[in-house]
């Protein structure tokens, strides 16, 4: 082959590769190719979806036995909210977070993330109303 077709042909594979590294697994948790996982759950939300409170102050939700406590992170309108993680008999974590301001009036949009053992991450949302 002629030096120019080498050329073509390198460039050919490698636009290629890049082409098929778009489509490419995610890594898992532990560094290997995900090829199938289960998605960690979150449930048993207090208050519970579209509840309404006079007054928004803490909130506990449960997440299965197959998440990793320290992927959960969870968001009350966009704002980080610290959480406390304990785990139950059965292996599900019970989650608890405390706002730092209560919210008294208005929507609270909470957002919760995680990932679960063998790579799969989750997101689960919920409004909360809060009127006097």
């Amino acid at each position: 082959m002629p030096p120019n077709h080498l050329q073509r042909l390198s460039l050919f594979f490698i636009a290629l590769t890049a082409a098929f590294q778009t489509y490419a697994l995610p890594p898992g948790h532990h560094g290997s190719l995900v090829t199938q996982c289960t998605d960690p759950r979150f449930f048993d939300e207090t208050p519970g979806p579209d509840a309404q409170v006079t007054r928004l102050e803490h909130f506990s939700f449960t997440a299965s036995d197959n998440t990793v406590p320290t992927s959960i992170q969870v968001k009350v309108n966009l704002q980080p909210v610290e959480i406390k993680v304990t785990p139950k008999r059965s292996g599900e974590l019970a989650v608890e977070a405390k706002l730092s301001t209560p919210i008294t009036e208005g929507r609270a949009w909470i957002k919760v993330t995680g990932m679960s053992h063998d790579g799969c991450d989750q997101l689960h949302t919920w409004n909360v109303y809060a009127a006097h």
